[in-house]
Order: C-alpha cells, then structure tokens, then sequence
C-alpha cells in the first residue's frame, strides 16, 4: 500500500462515529448528510486497506483497527486545533519564535520575568534566550539572526535600532583572605600586578577598566561570571563583578571591595538593539518596553 489519502474529513467522520455511537448521531454532529459520514468511513477503509467497523450488530462499532485507526485521527484532529491556534496568535501579533542574545553581565532575571508573563498570557512564540560576553553577543545576533540583543559595547551592524538601559555598576573585589583584601591604604598598579586578575573570555580596551592593561596580561578566562565568582570567592585571583553579583558576599564580609589609587567601580552602559527596519512583533515590544522606557538613541 502506497499513497494513501486520508483527510480531516475521514478522521472527523470515525472520530465522530465513535463518539456519537450511530451514523445518524454523527451525521448531526458533523452537520452533514447520513450518506456522506457513511461513505466518507466507506473511503476511509479503502484508504487504509483494512475494516475499521464492525457492522453486524444493531449497533456499528469499531473494530480492534478501528480502535487503532482511531487514535491516530484523533491525532491528525488535534494538530490541526493546534494549527488554528498557531495561525491565530500569529495573526493576532505573536511571534512565531524571538531570538535574544545579550551580554552575560546583564542580568537574566528581567528578561525570564518578561516571558514569565508573556507565557502566563498564552503566548505560544517559542523563545531562544542566550548569553555572549563582548563582541560575541553582536557575532551570535548575526550568526543566529537574532530578534533583540543587549550589548556593552559598540555594535558594528548597520541599520540598528538602540535604547539606552541603566548603568550597571561594578565592583573590584577579592576575597578576604586574598593579600589584597588584607592590605592597608590604596592599592597601586604595581600591587595588583603582583596578582592574578580573573577575566570573563578576556577583555576589551573599549570597556575603559581602570585595570585594563592587566586585564589583557591574565591568564585566567573563565566562561562566564558564574564561573569568574567562583574562582574569585576561592581566593583564586581578583577582578570586577557586577554590583548585584557580590552585594551578599560583600555584606557576609566574605568580599572585601578593593580600595585603588584610581576607580574601584566602573559604570557599564548597555544598551539594547534591534534592526530598525524590521517591526517588532508583539512579544518583541513587550521585552523593549520593560527593560526601557526611554527613547532610542538611534
């Protein structure tokens, strides 16, 4: 058997039938005439090359194929509900999918809470969220044809759309028990170059760390901040985390902030992109208007 043909119609006329018990029940569920629900199930065993009823007795009933036929008519049924449904949350604005890609020192949570609450709504856009660090986010939004990305540093990709978002602060820190921890007075460049800096994939001059010409001397890059904690609370080296990463250890004692003759904080800038010239769908809108509400800046 090659070839077979079977409709929605077929499996809406069996699934009725076996629902509805008679010819003439199903018939009035499906709105159509006797004869049509009896030979659309007459085409359907033709189809299949098998007898899905059993109609010796007062009533029709399925046969153990019938049985079997049924389940996967059901399921032609149920994918097309969920077709309908997908062609009315696109109509209706939804994404079929968005790709977000932001720079891992910017925190998630805002982001998930966002989907939290679009998925809570019903949205059915299947959402693809992932962390770079640098120049990595902007490589990953054009290797993945990404929707939205967050960035620290200066995109190169032409046409963008950018919304400034708030300053994240950073802070030097090592571990208590670190020398530099335990020194007395400002630090100097020529005391932190005793010492490891720990660095998240390396390091960028754009970023203007006041640390910068040891960043690009470490020989430690982690994968990710995660990571970069870690190693720092092991007593492994020092190095910058973000503010809302070492705000508990730091308040346990088990970070010491590092007093420099410079800055020991840094104010990163992120800032949110999108091709100007594409719309936005509407999860894509919701996630700009919660992580901004300030106007681009181009």
């Amino acid at each position: 058997m090659s070839g077979m043909n079977v409709t929605l119609e077929h499996a809406r006329a069996l699934d009725a039938l076996a629902r509805h018990g008679t010819f003439t029940a199903a018939a009035e569920a499906l709105r159509k005439g006797h004869t049509a629900v009896m030979y659309a199930l007459r085409t359907l065993e033709a189809q299949t090359e098998l007898t899905l009823l059993d109609r010796r007795g007062y009533r029709t009933r399925l046969t153990p194929a019938g049985e079997r036929i049924l389940e996967h008519c059901r399921k032609l049924l149920a994918a097309e509900r969920e077709l309908e449904a997908a062609c009315a949350e696109i109509r209706a604005g939804w994404e079929p999918a968005l790709r977000i890609v932001f720079d891992g020192i910017f925190p998630a949570e805002p982001l998930l809470r966002v989907v939290k609450e679009l998925r809570a709504e019903g949205a059915s856009t299947r959402f693809h969220i992932s962390a770079e660090f640098l120049s990595g986010v902007e490589a990953a939004f054009v290797r993945e044809e990404a929707n939205l990305m967050v960035t620290l540093l200066p995109p190169t990709v032409p046409g963008l759309r950018t919304y400034r978002l708030p300053e994240l602060k950073a802070i030097l820190v090592a571990h208590r028990g670190h020398p530099l921890a335990r020194r007395r007075g400002p630090l100097k460049d020529e005391d932190l170059a005793e010492h490891l800096v720990l660095t998240v994939r390396g390091s960028d001059p754009r970023l203007q760390l006041s640390t910068g010409e040891l960043e690009a001397r470490s020989t430690v890059h982690l994968n990710d901040f995660a990571a970069k904690k870690a190693a720092i609370l092991e007593g492994l080296g020092f190095g910058w985390l973000p503010e809302y990463m070492a705000t508990r250890e730091l308040r346990r004692g088990e970070l010491k902030a590092l007093k420099l003759a410079g800055d020991a904080t840094h104010a990163f800038r992120p800032q949110l992109h999108h091709h100007a010239g594409i719309p936005l769908g509407r999860a894509a809108r919701r996630i700009v208007q919660a992580l901004t509400e300030t106007e681009s800046t181009s």
